[in-house]
């Protein structure tokens, strides 16, 4: 592996973790009820990590001098923000008529209130993030090291959770800032792996750093999927443990896709079938993030059958994949007539006017 300068391992991946994000979608709303079973959980720890730390990798950005360059936060707001804004209004009107079941509250009051912001959350947290990696550049342009660089994001982590603990219980659902407080570390692991990103490659390279990450990550999804099961661990450092599987499963994902993925975009004059689609996905992620609420289809009839198989892995992952795939599809065929409207595309998916 050489480098991840042409990022196609990041579009790869978020291509995967835009379609689990669908297929857990499926099984917490089509398929009310299964979403006590072991896939759901693991999807459900998985995907949110690999798209903060992306963002955090992408997010970063030099000048002609090598000097950090902040992100422009009216532009990511307009990208975020109002696409959430717009698309999550429609959808609370949606929502009664789509015959599905959600654990979430799909009203105005779940928009504004509610932590999860009826489904459209990652928007704004991201919007968060940014903001928290904005504030911290003064910072992380005087620590050019990459320990001093850890050593910020440590801090301003401390920081986020220290005002999580002081805000009224009103204000951290509104902001979600217990989730904002989850991801900075991730994202910020991402600024630090794309600034020293030669000693990011190796230890990507690294057979026996690998192996330790994938037994780290193994460990650390465990308690974030059963938490319940150890009461004697305190909430403080489960939020340490679950920093530590994001940080792990991210090295995990680079070091597994960037090699695949030379393999297909660099070394063949034409990439096989997956490695196309996956791209696509990941180029397309936040269209489908705010659209596919919209084409989920109850399922409910299909609840006794699995259950009677004693909710198999394997029975609940094929039904979650092929529904998610039907899924995407009409997603994207939609999102492309809205595309082509183009103060609609403004509005709707936060594409440049």
């Amino acid at each position: 592996m050489t480098t991840i300068k042409r990022y196609h391992s990041l579009d790869v991946l978020k291509g995967m973790a835009i379609f689990l994000v669908v297929m857990g979608h499926v099984l917490t709303m089509c398929i009310r009820g299964l979403d006590r079973a072991a896939i759901f959980k693991i999807i459900g720890e998985v995907h949110m990590p690999l798209f903060f730390f992306i963002s955090g990798f992408l997010s970063y950005k030099e000048d002609a001098e090598g000097r950090a360059v902040a992100p422009n936060l009216l532009s990511r707001a307009r990208q975020l923000l109002l696409p959430m804004v717009a698309v999550s209004s429609i959808w609370i009107y949606y929502f009664p008529h789509s015959g599905l079941e959600s654990p979430l509250v799909s009203t105005w009051h779940g928009l504004w209130y509610d932590t999860f912001k009826n489904g459209y959350w990652f928007t704004l947290v991201l919007f968060e993030v940014m903001l928290v990696y904005w504030l911290s550049l003064p910072f992380l342009r005087r620590f050019t090291g990459f320990w001093g660089g850890a050593l910020v994001v440590i801090s301003f982590w401390g920081i986020t959770w220290l005002l999580w603990s002081l805000l009224p219980e009103s204000v951290i659902s509104i902001l979600s800032f217990g989730l904002t407080a989850r991801f900075i570390p991730v994202f910020l692991f991402g600024v630090l792996a794309r600034r020293h990103i030669q000693g990011f490659n190796r230890i990507c390279c690294n057979g026996w750093f690998l192996s330790g990450s994938i037994i780290t990550a193994a460990f650390t999804l465990y308690y974030s999927c059963w938490y319940w099961e150890f009461p004697m661990i305190p909430a403080w450092a489960g939020e340490i443990f679950r920093s530590v599987f994001h940080i792990a499963l991210a090295v995990v994902a680079i070091s597994v896709a960037t090699p695949w993925c030379e393999s297909q975009f660099e070394k063949q004059a034409r990439p096989c079938t997956a490695a196309r689609l996956l791209q696509y996905l990941g180029k397309e992620s936040l269209v489908i993030y705010l659209f596919h609420y919209f084409f989920l289809f109850p399922m409910g009839f299909v609840r006794p059958v699995l259950e009677s198989m004693s909710l198999g892995f394997t029975p609940l992952f094929f039904v979650s994949a092929v529904s998610a795939a039907c899924v995407i599809c009409l997603t994207l065929g939609v999102a492309y007539i809205i595309k082509q409207a183009k103060p609609l595309a403004v509005v709707l998916t936060g594409a440049k006017s």
